[in-house]
């Protein structure tokens, strides 16, 4: 059984790590302190830290290096406030408004990603692809989809997409892990991906976006039947 950690917990880790920066007691490219050091701090788990850490990480808001620990980005000030701000702010969406945005989102980059698309963003489609399948029946099946996907969206060579979907794919994957979406695998998701691949190949963009929309539809039917204004992250 997957284990999630505390959202509460973890915005306490990120509104500290804020905090800093803040106060100019932590700079853009100075390491934070060790994962045990800051829970004995802020009197929370170790994974409530790591999970915090890790959706920093994800925006871009830290780097973590296997000699150095994790360093905060060289980016000014406000912007790595108004970062972290985001950060925090997404948690308040439910399942089926994230779900909403991300078809959205995804509709207008396979459609451009068709259009656009390069012969180095195909072998790098291709790759993303050949990792997803290779980790079908395992634990990393959810995140190499996730993956795919964001490979297709940066093909689309539109960066203000293929961040706004960054953004929202850490909370889109602890709801993944929550309400235990695609928790069987289908054998009809790997055809699906292949067909995304052909389409975008061919440039066939109402195709591609056809095949999306198709790909989909149990996730928007599940969003909607699973959600209420009450399922929101705790």
């Amino acid at each position: 059984m997957n284990y999630s950690p505390n959202i509460k917990q973890v915005e306490t880790v990120i509104k500290y790590i804020k905090e800093q920066l803040y106060t100019g007691r932590l700079q853009p490219g100075e390491r934070l302190p060790a994962e045990r050091r800051l829970a004995e701090r802020l009197d929370v788990g170790r994974a409530h830290v790591r999970a915090a850490l890790q959706k920093l990480e994800f925006y871009g808001i830290v780097q973590t290096f296997p000699q150095s620990g994790t360093v905060v980005a060289q980016e000014k000030m406000q912007v790595l406030e108004r970062m972290i701000t985001d950060a925090l702010q997404i948690e308040q969406y439910d399942f089926a408004s994230l779900v909403y945005v991300r078809v959205l989102l995804e509709i207008e980059a396979i459609k451009l990603c068709a259009r656009n698309r390069t012969p180095e963003d195909i072998v790098a489609i291709e790759q993303a692809l050949a990792e997803c399948e290779a980790n079908f029946y395992t634990d990393e099946r959810v995140s190499k989809d996730f993956a795919y996907h964001q490979a297709l969206a940066r093909g689309a060579h539109n960066p203000v997409i293929a961040s706004l979907l960054l953004v929202i794919t850490p909370d889109v994957l602890r709801y993944y892990q929550r309400y235990r979406v695609c928790s069987v695998p289908s054998e009809d998701v790997c055809h699906e991906h292949r067909e995304l691949l052909r389409c975008v190949r061919e440039r066939d963009e109402e195709g591609a976006a056809e095949m999306l929309r198709l790909h989909l539809r149990s996730l928007r039917e599940f969003a909607q039947t699973n959600n209420d204004e009450n399922h929101f992250l705790e």
